[in-house]
């Protein structure tokens, strides 16, 4: 890249390092720009680079601006590796906390000594980065008060006035359920759903979208031909400013989605040649059998687990309040089906 030549890159493919976080889902990143490289495949930042971050600037900016937390700091980033890593292999950190009025003291001396320490440190900023938002917004979508309040809810740390609305995307989701049933979709109206989300695509192109194996993927459920959820790149299709992407699927995944390979996790065949895994895996059989007994309803004072058929469609944030407030009722009775949860489970 020539001196003073600007690019447009994904935020994801910068060079960038967790540095702390708020509470639980709040992940504070720092990124650096100058450490990119389109040649490069990982994003991440080099050991030696993050032992010139701590050594030289981390500990030192701690050290200055919040001097009553010296002893709490590891004496260099290798005593530190040494420390958080366990005898697996792995590394379990633990934190340190810094009070929030010294945190704007933090950040522009941390962001000082980077700069002045490598040519490639400079011009580093930070991200905030919030996780697990999924639901925390839920709202009656055809009230224009209450999508006005989830919307404020949603971006509460942010200053959207100062985004350049076009440039960013938001998933905005609606979700149908009936109490005591699992509620999922019908294949046979996929075209007619992503027809009334797309009504300036022609229908021949939202065919090609459809068979294109690349940009098109159905997900079935109960191994039952009509009942099929969709994921979708759409792109290609609406055009820039349009709905990027369209994800309908019924949220009884949940039952069996997990963050770590558990007793939901896929199993591959080998595992029947050997009695030791054998067993385990009829031992873990049932296991979700018991889950899928209690999701049912069946289990003496548990109550049942429903599942919705949730929507789900990605714009640019101009048009987050005008999209997905509602669908026809009419579309809605083609679209899906509800299954007494007894039955589903």
């Amino acid at each position: 890249m020539n001196q003073g030549a600007e690019i447009r890159v994904p935020m994801h493919q910068i060079p960038n390092v967790a540095l702390g976080k708020v509470q639980q889902r709040h992940v504070v990143r720092i990124f650096f720009p100058r450490l990119y490289s389109a040649s490069s495949l990982g994003v991440g930042v080099s050991q030696a680079d993050l032992a010139l971050i701590y050594d030289r600037c981390l500990r030192p900016t701690m050290a200055e601006v919040v001097p009553e937390s010296t002893d709490q700091w590891p004496t260099s980033y290798a005593t530190a590796y040494t420390q958080f890593r366990n005898r697996f292999g792995t590394l379990a950190f633990s934190s340190i906390d810094v009070p929030w009025y010294r945190l704007e003291d933090v950040a522009q001396t941390l962001l000082t000594k980077l700069g002045d320490e490598k040519p490639a440190f400079k011009d580093a900023y930070f991200v905030h980065e919030l996780r697990g938002t999924k639901n925390a917004t839920v709202h009656n979508g055809s009230d224009e008060y209450e999508r006005r309040l989830a919307f404020d809810d949603m971006f509460e740390h942010v200053d959207v006035r100062n985004l350049v609305a076009q440039d960013w995307q938001v998933d905005v989701a609606l979700a149908i359920g009936v109490p005591g049933h699992v509620v999922t979709w019908r294949e046979s109206c996929h075209q007619e759903l992503l027809t009334h989300l797309m009504p300036n695509a022609p229908i021949p192109r939202i065919d090609r979208l459809m068979k294109n194996k690349g940009n098109f993927h159905l997900d079935r459920a109960l191994q039952v031909k009509e009942f099929a959820g969709f994921r979708a790149n759409t792109a290609n299709v609406t055009g820039r400013g349009g709905i990027s992407y369209v994800q309908a699927y019924c949220t009884s995944k949940n039952v069996t989605y997990q963050l770590n390979p558990g007793v939901f996790r896929r199993r591959q065949a080998k595992e029947l040649l050997q009695k030791e895994t054998e067993e385990k895996i009829v031992r873990d059989l049932d296991v979700m059998s018991e889950i899928f007994f209690e999701c049912a309803g069946e289990q003496e004072e548990v109550a049942g687990r429903d599942g919705c058929a949730r929507l789900e469609i990605r714009v640019t944030l101009d048009k987050v309040m005008d999209s997905l407030s509602a669908l026809p009722e009419d579309l809605i009775g083609r679209s899906v089906v509800a299954i007494d949860r007894r039955l589903w489970w």
